[in-house]
């Protein structure tokens, strides 16, 4: 069988952004007080840890293309989860774009503080979802600490929510 790596990450970022939205239909039912409380242990309170995922994708974007997605609100007036669901939208669709038109190999090349660095675009394809991955767990690490129910957010629920793209198959054992 011949592997198409450039599907995979196709899938990784369909991934990424399935979860995403996921958990931010799950996050936006909870209180304001819920969103905004200390989370001992992670990145942040829960609206605070989205802004920064978001701002992160939209970041690694930038260091491919050039071109930073804005969001079409402010995040001073802090968003609606709808508004933030709409902009994860964007991004995840954007990044498709650039895995589709942006060879991995490609090199990024980054200039901060007097200091350069070179490197390929597929470390920033990485990131995105190792990134996703680590924050959404420290969301949900705090919704069960609550109480809340969580959905199942790793590749095995994806696979569940996608059945077509894994040609999966159920049956009963006879």
């Amino acid at each position: 069988m011949k592997t198409q790596p450039e599907s995979t990450l196709v899938e990784f970022i369909r991934y990424n952004q399935w979860a995403n939205q996921q958990l931010l239909a799950v996050c936006e039912k909870l209180s304001q007080s819920q969103l905004e409380a200390s989370i001992s242990g992670t990145y942040g309170a829960i609206l605070h840890t989205f802004r920064h995922m978001l701002e992160a994708e939209a970041d690694y974007i930038n260091r491919i293309t050039g071109v930073r997605p804005k969001p079409p609100f402010s995040w001073d007036e802090r968003p609606s989860f709808a508004a933030m669901s709409a902009y994860a939208a964007q991004l995840g669709e954007a990044f498709l774009n650039v895995i589709r038109e942006v060879p991995p190999t490609q090199n990024v090349h980054e200039e901060e503080n007097g200091l350069t660095m070179d490197y390929q675009a597929r470390q920033l394809f990485m990131q995105v979802v190792n990134h996703g991955i680590s924050h959404r767990t420290d969301i949900t690490t705090y919704l069960s600490s609550l109480g809340e129910s969580v959905p199942e957010l790793d590749n095995w629920g994806y696979m569940f929510a996608h059945m077509e793209r894994f040609d999966l198959k159920e049956g009963k054992v006879s």
